[in-house]
């Protein structure tokens, strides 16, 4: 038999799950514009009725259950579109990385324009040109010499600019590698938290909201994977390497190591307390350490900043070689008893002494000057092929060495020997626009695929919220269902209530 009060505790059921209902309702609508919030929903299932057997058996036929139940509040969220997402935000870091520094060399060598590279070493020959019809003008001298040192300081110029960017990319990394530190002490935390909690079989959703929202930003700096065991151990891992292990971390740290292309000390990336470097696979620390280390495809590595610095390093030692090649076979021009002399370089690097063979495997973008003795006189800018005094006699100034210098311009074949490496630089204003062309390329092919990442991964966030996401129309539906819920509930309570008024007020009393 069932008890008379049964229909109560039914009711009673009812009224507790649509109270849950619309406290959670609420809560979804609260946190609609919470970033990383995952909806929820509640899960009933109706609770069975009871079995008696015996003495006790209700002669009726069939069982009435005993009302609603709410067993969980899950989460509406898809794991594999996670995984897309973090996958290709991975990507999108890297990309994003890249191309912000070549955007940034492609600003420090601002081409086309009036104060670039190109510009200078036209400049430079086009002086010449004046000066090949005038040997003997020191006006004109001085523009060739003021147009020689323009070229120099700008090549010096993009160096430093060039190093400048790399130190940079360097302190990012370290910033980096901070980030991932904090991120995974945190995570660390909310798994002890969410372990915790979920002990006794409840369900830390918000707790898991911010883990899922720190994963999303961890997988855009470093390339991880991740997984969560059946009894609820999460765990983090960069190339099979745990970097969270449950309650358990395994810290990254940057370690300063001599770096031969800046004589200075740059970062490496080790585990903390293990002289082991870490490999990066993607993200922003691979995009950053790519655009700092990369030497070009030569040595199999991208285009980065050392590619770049060494193009401008080959374009020095170039100018070197040619300009002095000729140069120092002509004269200087006689002058206020200045004596006529051969051997003059036109080019040097800082701390060559005068007239000295320049060693190429010394010359840098960083250290390209004009040579000592043109600074020193413009009168010691070689233009004739012979002496302009013999004896006592001045002889007009010819131009034919001047000639030569001026046919750099057009030499199509110029190459260097360092150490047992043959360098090809072909033309010297075809070298430099080579350059650009390679920046330009990489650059675009860079940006191309950030725009395409940005693209993909706005795509699957916003598959993911189609999913995840709360929606003020669906949340206001569910609340009047809960609503009316409740309301029926209570009304049930209600007619109960009336019913067992007639049954102990009014049954046996009727005709009195």
């Amino acid at each position: 038999m069932r008890s008379t009060f049964y229909g109560l505790e039914i009711s009673r059921s009812g009224l507790y799950a649509s109270q849950q209902g619309l406290n959670l309702t609420g809560h979804n609508i609260d946190n609609a514009n919470t970033v990383g919030y995952t909806r929820q929903r509640m899960v009933t299932k109706s609770i069975e009725a009871p079995v008696n057997t015996g003495f006790f058996r209700s002669p009726t036929k069939g069982q009435i259950g005993g009302g609603v139940d709410v067993i969980a509040i899950n989460q509406i969220r898809d794991n594999f579109l996670d995984m897309q997402y973090r996958r290709e935000n991975t990507t999108r870091g890297e990309w994003t990385a890249k191309t912000s520094a070549l955007q940034y060399i492609e600003d420090v060598f601002r081409e086309p324009s009036d104060a670039g590279i190109n510009k200078s070493i036209a400049e430079l020959f086009d002086s010449l040109q004046e000066l090949a019809k005038y040997p003997e003008s020191k006006e004109i001298r001085s523009l060739v010499r003021q147009d020689a040192i323009k070229l120099t300081e700008t090549i010096t110029h993009y160096d430093s600019q060039l190093k400048q960017l790399r130190r940079e990319q360097d302190t990012a990394i370290d910033i980096a590698v901070k980030d991932i530190n904090d991120i995974i002490v945190n995570i660390r935390d909310l798994n002890e938290q969410i372990f915790k909690f979920e002990v006794g079989g409840e369900v830390a959703n918000d707790l898991r909201d911010r883990r899922n929202l720190l994963m999303d930003e961890l997988s855009s700096i470093i390339d991880v994977d991740y997984y969560e065991t059946q009894d609820g151990r999460f765990r983090v891992d960069v190339a099979g390497m745990p970097l969270v292990d449950h309650i358990h971390v395994n810290k990254l740290e940057t370690v300063k190591v001599e770096d031969p292309i800046l004589d200075e000390q740059i970062y490496r990336v080790k585990w903390e307390g293990i002289d082991k470097d870490v490999p990066i696979k993607g993200g922003t620390l691979k995009g950053l350490m790519d655009m700092r280390d990369g030497r070009g495809p030569e040595f199999g590595e991208p285009m980065g900043i050392p590619y770049f610095m060494n193009q401008l390093d080959n374009l020095a030692r170039a100018f070197v070689q040619e300009f002095n090649a000729i140069h120092r076979e002509g004269y200087s021009l006689h002058r206020d008893g200045a004596v006529s002399l051969n051997g003059y370089n036109f080019f040097a690097y800082d701390g060559a002494s005068a007239r000295e063979e320049i060693d190429l495997s010394k010359v840098t973008a960083a250290n390209i000057c004009v040579a000592p003795e043109i600074m020193e006189s413009v009168y010691n800018i070689a233009m004739a092929e012979e002496p302009t005094i013999v004896g006592d006699v001045p002889r007009e100034a010819d131009n034919r060495i001047g000639l030569k210098l001026i046919g750099l311009r057009n030499k199509k074949d110029i190459s260097m020997q360092l150490g047992d490496k043959t360098i090809q630089i072909g033309n010297l204003e075809d070298y430099t626009k080579g350059i650009i062309a390679d920046l330009a390329v990489e650059s675009s092919h860079s940006s191309k695929m950030k725009e395409g990442q940005v693209i993909l991964t706005n795509s699957l966030e916003n598959k993911r919220l189609s999913v995840s996401g709360v929606s003020i129309d669906e949340e206001m539906t569910m609340m009047i269902q809960y609503l009316h819920s409740f309301n029926a509930a209570s009304r049930m309570i209600t007619a109960i209530d009336e019913q067992l008024d007639v049954l102990i007020n009014r049954t046996g009393v009727v005709g009195r």
